[in-house]
């Protein structure tokens, strides 16, 4: 990179760190530090939540995505958001979540279920979680590296420094930092920050890619697919491997099952002003990352069709040249597209990517350090202690579970191998912990019939499935593949899938939450459970002073809730909700339509290529206008929360426990 980029890489995070070195002083107490005082607005949560969500490796993780299926993911995710919507508009989870005022999922778990069973979820909750972190910085620094042009060892004093395990320290150090320094305020103070910035580069990188790379030669480059396995055609994949029909069809069932159910910003789940700010939050998220989706969806193609287009082959040998360095595929999978980005991005651009890289990187870790450190001392070491703890003491405990975590990420990534695409991985070291928690969270807040005998069942299914199914994979090509070949000579399935073990993480995943799922229900008919969801949720002790605390159980009124017409939405708050149900349900309806059409018609790749040119700049506009929405009123909650913070308040001894 030229002295301008690292300028404007060193410029932007030194900011970010002098502001959250300011803010930090509002912390005052465990509240303060789980979930800042639960006073953060919609859109300053939307933004944060959105940035911790986004992360460096989720970039390369979509990199993977977009280059391997091309615009196909596009238009499965039209028949997914309708999924989305719905959990959005009805507060799916997160409105009744909210009302326990739970500050950990495990803490609701013991509301409603035991305090045996939350220690059991608490725990599995903090394994996964840690082993599904744990290749974050390898990813990140990998991909940091190549993009930023890093050599692996830097001679200093006479000393060759490896750069690999000192960036990581390096990486972790500081997201570490921004934790210690507030919890959950710096949290959501550094990630709305990073949030309003990477919005606005992904703006500038959306329109920087759209002039570089004409759309003739963007679709001769991706018309080098190879058969059955199309770019821009999603009925002519049934030849792509992994990132298939089958998969989305599983990511719709997931995005039901697996709602707020991952605790990796558990924080945020617990941080907005209300119930209702919650909510609207997630309806928010709809519009939130339309120019970033755009952005991360034209930079893998371009690079793409630059390696595949003959027209720009002096590019693509450039791109070739840094790739022969790299000897491990998953790892020169991973890094193809930040390799091709350094070739095509100019001098200040480049500098601005690899910002957004760094500010996405400590987004994600803050928000993980911060979760999984507090889900081990709230939900495994406070319910085994007698005692409380003081609140300093909470808090010191807290940081140094913190810390605790960072160095098992560190020390994972340096040893761990990464045998499937990032998103895979994802998949099944999730579903250690999603396999059986889906059920037991939805099940606990909604029926009434669930039983605590039911939500051990399904925890322990999930967790050994999934398990089981992360240990048959990677032991697979060394062990399994080899001994199940010298017992069963010319098996033709197993010669076929020597290499690589037949079911992916995602398919893995599946079969561990559908079999939970099953067993969380038969083992829940099979008792006399009655819950009183009434008191757990606290609606009784609040009819009295709040009418909007009155339960609504009439279908009528569930419907106009769920459309924007309850009685705590604003005239702003419904105009919101029905525009988004009408953008939603009009691309749902394309999918719906489009889909019938080409089950009956051989539609040709060209009028694939026509659709997805009119999408496009439709969506510019839009996310452009998007854009310029949300930092007006992330700015405004951004205000607003250090107003709230500056006022006098007693400082509440809630600790979560």
């Amino acid at each position: 990179m030229h002295t301008l980029d690292w300028l404007i890489l060193a410029v932007s995070l030194s900011a970010l760190l002098i502001v959250c070195a300011r803010a930090g002083r509002h912390m005052k107490g465990v509240s303060d530090y789980l979930v800042a005082s639960r006073c953060a607005g919609r859109y300053l949560l939307t933004l944060s939540e959105g940035a911790a969500g986004l992360g460096a490796i989720t970039i390369v993780g979509t990199f993977e995505i977009f280059f391997n299926a091309g615009f196909v993911p596009l238009w499965w995710g039209y028949f997914l958001a309708p999924l989305g919507l719905f959990i959005a508009l009805s507060g799916f989870v997160i409105y009744r979540y909210r009302q326990t005022r739970a500050m950990t999922m495990a803490q609701f778990i013991e509301m409603r279920y035991s305090r045996k069973f939350r220690l059991f979820f608490g725990a599995l909750t903090f394994v996964s979680g840690v082993i599904n972190y744990g290749i974050f910085p390898a990813v990140t620094v990998r991909c940091f590296m190549q993009f930023c042009g890093i050599p692996a060892t830097l001679a200093l004093g006479g000393v060759d420094i490896p750069m690999f395990p000192a960036l990581m320290a390096l990486e972790l150090g500081l997201a570490l930092g921004l934790v210690w320094i507030g919890g959950q305020i710096t949290i959501l103070i550094s990630d709305f920050l990073q949030a309003a910035f990477c919005m606005i580069v992904f703006i500038i990188l959306m329109v920087f890619f759209l002039w570089l790379m004409p759309w003739g030669d963007l679709l001769t480059g991706l018309a080098a697919a190879p058969a059955g396995a199309s770019m821009v055609h999603p009925f002519k994949t049934g030849n792509s491997a992994d990132f298939n029909t089958a998969y989305y069809l599983i990511g719709a069932f997931m995005v039901v099952y697996t709602t707020r159910a991952w605790q990796g910003t558990s924080g945020y789940n617990a941080s907005a002003r209300s119930p209702h700010e919650a909510r609207m939050a997630g309806i928010l998220a709809n519009w939130r990352s339309m120019g970033q989706n755009l952005a991360l969806l034209l930079m893998p193609l371009c690079v793409y069709a630059v390696l595949h287009n003959p027209a720009f082959a002096s590019q693509a040998a450039e791109i070739q040249a840094l790739l022969a360095n790299i000897s491990d595929p998953v790892t020169r999978a991973q890094l193809t597209v930040p390799a091709g980005l350094t070739v095509l991005l100019p001098v200040g651009f480049l500098g601005l990517l690899a910002t957004v890289l760094v500010a996405a990187a400590l987004s994600t870790d803050n928000a993980y350090l911060h979760s999984w450190g507090s889900i081990f001392i709230q939900d495994i070491v406070l319910p085994l202690r007698k005692k409380p703890l003081e609140p300093v003491q909470h808090v010191r405990w807290l940081r140094r579970s913190s810390l605790g975590v960072a160095l098992f990420a560190f020390a994972f990534s340096l040893l761990f191998p990464l045998k499937d695409y990032v998103f895979m991985f994802f998949d099944i070291t999730g579903a250690i912990f999603l396999g059986g928690a889906g059920a037991a969270i939805i099940g606990g807040l909604y029926w009434r019939r669930g039983s605590t005998a039911a939500a051990w069942s399904a925890m322990i299914t999930g967790g050994v499935l999934s398990t089981g199914g992360l240990a048959v994979q990677s032991a697979w090509p060394s062990y399994l593949s080899p001994w199940l070949q010298h017992l069963f000579t010319d098996n033709a399935w197993l010669l076929t899938h020597a290499a690589k073990f037949p079911f992916n993480g995602r398919e893995i995943m599946f079969g561990a939450m559908l079999t939970a799922l099953l067993v969380y229900v038969i083992v829940s008919l099979c008792g006399r459970t009655r819950f009183d969801l009434e008191t757990m949720l606290g609606r009784e002790a609040r009819v009295a002073h709040d009418p909007l605390a009155a339960p609504r159980f009439g279908w009528r009124e569930r419907l106009a809730e769920t459309l924007g017409s309850g009685p705590e939405f604003t005239r702003g708050d419904r105009f919101i909700c029905r525009g988004t149900l009408v953008w939603t349900l009009a691309w749902w309806l394309i999918f719906v339509i489009g889909t019938l059409y080409n089950l009956a018609v051989d539609v040709p790749d060209s009028s694939w290529a026509s659709f997805w040119k009119w999408n496009i700049w439709i969506s510019i506009p839009i996310g452009i206008g998007a854009t310029v929405w949300f930092l007006l009123g992330g700015i405004r909650d951004f205000r607003q929360m250090f107003i709230d913070l500056r006022a006098p308040r007693t400082v509440t001894a809630e600790d979560g426990r």
